[in-house]
């Protein structure tokens, strides 16, 4: 951190830093916290190449090893790491499993790993931040969803059913935890260019989904991670269990 600049935040946290999303959520808080902690599953050097990344930017960051769900239905491994970035302002959950895989019995593991990562692993991110915010002055989480729990595509029913859960899960939190001063929104993005997620999708899929003369404007990485950072901020205080649509009307 620059000794010049004066930091908003003390620590950010950002769950699955190592994705287009997460970097550029990690780059839009760089001059405004203390310190952005990233993690990541197996893909370490990509969570440094963005540590680095922030650093140029000013900032300091730091890089922890997260699995979700964690194996300890307690979340030992969450609560080791929450208690270690503590006191934390705002928590971004942009981990997110998306095996392709349509609605047959025969694809029944494919679903229960997606839910189990998507929506258990989440709650457990969700409940463990809560209760180590409102210990230090209260915070914000934000996690992020995604438009086709409004835009079927096929192929997707548990990344769709996982996200619509997660927004859900959402609305609970900020009910249940927003009176000891800790906020809970959804921020919900179309398609991301350029993006592992997105390239999971086949082409075909894609071309479907489109109205034409959209596909030109998928929205952007940076786009999104601004908003979430808006959301994040003090001008937003009083939003608490909204999700808000960021897709250049693709839902519309």
């Amino acid at each position: 951190m620059s000794e010049t600049h004066s930091p908003v935040y003390r620590n950010v946290l950002v769950i699955g830093g190592t994705g287009g999303l997460g970097q550029a959520v990690a780059l839009e808080f760089a001059q405004l916290a203390q310190t952005v902690h990233l993690t990541y599953h197996g893909r370490r050097a990509a969570a440094e190449k963005i540590g680095a990344a922030v650093a140029e930017r000013g900032g300091t960051a730091e890089v922890h090893q997260l699995t979700l769900p964690d194996p300890d239905t307690r979340g030992t491994g969450i609560r080791k790491l929450l208690t270690r970035v503590t006191p934390c302002d705002v928590v971004v959950n942009c981990a997110v499993a998306g095996n392709p895989a349509v609605a047959t019995v025969s694809n029944a593991e494919e679903f229960k790993s997606v839910i189990d990562a998507n929506v258990f692993g989440a709650y457990q991110v969700n409940s463990i931040s809560a209760q180590a915010m409102a210990g230090s002055g209260g915070g914000t989480v934000v996690n992020v969803s995604s438009v086709i729990t409004r835009r079927y595509i096929v192929g997707a029913v548990g990344y769709v059913s996982s996200k619509a859960a997660l927004e859900a899960m959402t609305r609970g939190f900020a009910r249940e935890w927003g009176g000891a001063g800790v906020r809970f929104n959804t921020v919900s993005p179309g398609p991301i260019r350029d993006t592992r997620l997105l390239s999971m999708v086949p082409a075909q899929v894609i071309d479907g989904m489109m109205a034409p003369g959209l596909e030109e404007r998928l929205v952007s990485a940076q786009q999104v991670a601004s908003v979430i950072r808006a959301v994040a901020g003090a001008d937003f205080a009083a939003m608490n269990g909204e999700v808000v649509v960021v897709d250049e009307g693709f839902s519309l």
